[in-house]
């Protein structure tokens, strides 16, 4: 069977680790590990990873009638297709942020970021979910320890930060913050964002920069060929078969799941879509979130089957995860 896998994100290396006859295409021959971003942040360190696609192309669209993927380096041909062609932040939910805020989508922002950041005086993080928790971590250790002229503002919406983990986690999460200097806003809400200001409902806040880890959402390309979409995600049936088109599957961020967009919960879906492609199965995809480590100025903590964790079994849990997508990206290198 021909299985074609667009993209060779978190979903797509994990299908494509399946079912190593399946071809993927990707425009790019470097994985981007994400969780590695704030590492760049903070230390400077690489997030790229060398990955080999077996077609390095550019989408341009997709021929459904006649199972076709027309690309920049010609027309490839499939039986069953797997879309997992990853995500953008969404801005387009406050007023103002696509032209105010700093993004942290690529390797390349994050090195913007550290620069910036080492300039700044004053940062605002919007959205206190394992983004923008993690980022202000790295912000703290890029500059040592806030020592008084450094300003760090985390606007969250919800009550309480880390909302998907348990109460435990999220208070020692805020005590930690708070001890290291960062003002917490919590139940506040960002009504738009004017330059380097912040309106809010509870007020208006500045900063040399604004960062938004406030969530994602599919990519442009989705609509233009041809899917419907939700947020611009595909929306997939709960096997992960696509609701406009036979032998079409959607995986990781770029899919409308009902779960976190998360890496673990990404990797679980590509092998979920891939398998069900396989066998022709409709099972529905539930997947088991295992563990979530997020690390606050080196301090790990997070869940770990539901069960609260703090430092080295949570770091250890984080240094695990990284090495199980490394050791999938070596076995596509190596096929």
């Amino acid at each position: 069977m021909r299985i074609v896998i667009l993209g060779g994100g978190f979903a797509g290396i994990a299908a494509k680790s399946v079912y190593k006859d399946a071809i993927l295409i990707d425009k790019d021959d470097k994985f981007l590990l994400t969780p590695r971003l704030v590492d760049t942040i903070a230390k400077g360190d690489s997030a790229l990873f060398y990955r080999k696609p077996d077609i390095q192309a550019e989408v341009l669209k997709i021929n459904f009638r006649e199972k076709k993927v027309i690309t920049n380096k010609g027309e490839i041909p499939y039986d069953k297709l797997i879309v997992a062609l990853g995500y953008k932040q969404d801005l387009t939910k406050i007023k103002g942020a696509k032209d105010h805020v700093m993004k942290l989508e690529s390797f390349e922002d994050a090195l913007k970021i550290r620069e910036e950041i080492r300039k700044a005086k004053s940062l605002i993080v919007i959205g206190g979910g394992d983004l923008g928790i993690e980022l202000i971590g790295s912000t703290i250790e890029l500059l040592g320890k806030i020592k008084g002229k450094e300003k760090i503002t985390l606007i969250n919406r919800g009550k309480r930060i880390l909302p998907h983990m348990p109460e435990e986690i999220s208070l020692t999460a805020e005590k930690i913050l708070t001890e290291l200097g960062v003002e917490l806003l919590l139940d506040t809400s960002v009504e738009e964002i004017k330059g380097k200001q912040v309106i809010t409902n509870q007020g208006t806040f500045s900063a040399d920069h604004i960062f938004y880890a406030g969530g994602i959402r599919g990519p442009d390309i989705l609509n233009s060929l041809g899917f419907t979409t939700e947020n611009y995600k595909m929306v997939v049936n709960d096997d992960l078969s696509s609701v406009d088109y036979k032998d079409v599957y959607g995986a990781g961020a770029c899919a409308s799941l009902k779960y976190p967009s998360n890496a673990e919960v990404s990797m679980q879906s590509g092998v979920h879509a891939i398998n069900n492609a396989l066998t022709g199965s409709e099972e529905k995809f539930k997947p088991k979130q295992l563990a979530d480590v997020v690390e606050i100025d080196n301090n790990f903590l997070g869940i770990f089957m539901g069960i609260p964790i703090r430092g080295s079994v949570a770091r250890l849990l984080k240094s695990f995860a990284l090495t199980r997508v490394l050791y999938k990206i070596n076995r596509i290198n190596s096929s």
